[in-house]
């Protein structure tokens, strides 16, 4: 083969290989659904929550339901947790609400058990005044039975134990207050937070009743590529926490993929994420700790 031939296959080559990934990241990814599974393991975790499994989502950015939200549904319906998250970013805009009243709603009735939601910093750019979100806020809940949470926090209660449940407003635009936020938590109890971004993950790190927090807004990144991963993330970490497990001190966080999409209509290597994650208490044996 000469050397014209070699660049034309080499071209033709990279054409295809362009096209597949653009079919892919636009027409085939977006539209599937990773569901991620793991238990956290606690002996701060009161025991009547031993066994609690929490269904995590992020990162709605819902314009319509398509078949990643439906299924989505689907799973919870059948893995039956006993409390489900969404950490931020229902909306971009406040003429596409409609799509996410209706999923929340299919959402509470197919859970049936507590919803919670946090805001994101695309839902304060959709309603970027104290008074617009506050209305929002007060609109979903009324419609859906979904709760929001917003530099506040409630008691669970399971079995005669209780934990909390801790939300903050947007980290990333600064909305959040972590005074506000662990108002009446006690140090020593276990408290699951919900944040939207990474951004407040070293001053949550400091908080000692901070055994788990949940968060999203990265989208893992969106595009990912082969052996390198998330290409650019926004947040003042960089990559750092792209997706998935870390831990700071004694914190464990997580990093939910979301299951939307902003900026590009496309995922790459980077499916929409579901997050099923189970509380498990742990007792030291004295009679065998050394």
């Amino acid at each position: 083969m000469n050397r014209a031939a070699t660049r034309r296959a080499a071209g033709i080559l990279c054409g295809a290989l362009a096209g597949a990934a653009t079919a892919e990241g636009f027409l085939w990814e977006p539209f599937q659904l990773d569901v991620t599974r793991f238990a956290i393991v606690s002996p701060q975790l009161p025991a009547g929550f031993d066994g609690l499994k929490i269904a995590q989502l992020s990162d709605l950015h819902l314009h319509h339901i398509s078949r990643a939200y439906r299924t989505a549904l689907e799973v919870i319906r059948s893995e039956r947790p006993g409390l489900v998250v969404i950490t931020g970013d229902l909306v971009d805009r406040p003429d596409q609400t409609s799509a996410c009243l209706a999923f929340l709603s299919d959402l509470h009735a197919a859970a049936g058990v507590p919803v919670v939601v946090v805001p994101g910093n695309w839902d304060h750019r959709a309603f970027p005044t104290k008074q617009s979100i506050a209305a929002w806020h007060k609109r979903l809940q009324a419609k859906t039975g979904v709760r929001v949470l917003a530099n506040q926090n409630v008691v669970l209660r399971r079995h005669g134990d209780r934990m909390w449940l801790v939300g903050t407003d947007d980290p990333y635009f600064g909305h959040a207050d972590l005074d506000a936020s662990f108002k009446g938590v006690p140090d020593t109890a276990f408290a699951l937070v919900l944040t939207h971004a990474p951004e407040a993950f070293e001053e949550l790190a400091q908080r000692p009743a901070a055994r788990l927090v949940l968060a999203g807004h990265t989208h893992g990144g969106q595009v990912r590529l082969p052996f390198i991963g998330a290409v650019r993330v926004p947040s003042r970490y960089g990559t750092r926490f792209a997706r998935g497990l870390f831990k700071l001190g004694d914190t464990l966080f997580y990093v939910n993929a979301g299951i939307g999409m902003s900026h590009l209509p496309m995922r790459f290597l980077c499916r929409p994420e579901l997050t099923l994650i189970t509380l498990t208490s742990c007792t030291l044996d004295e009679s065998t700790a050394r």
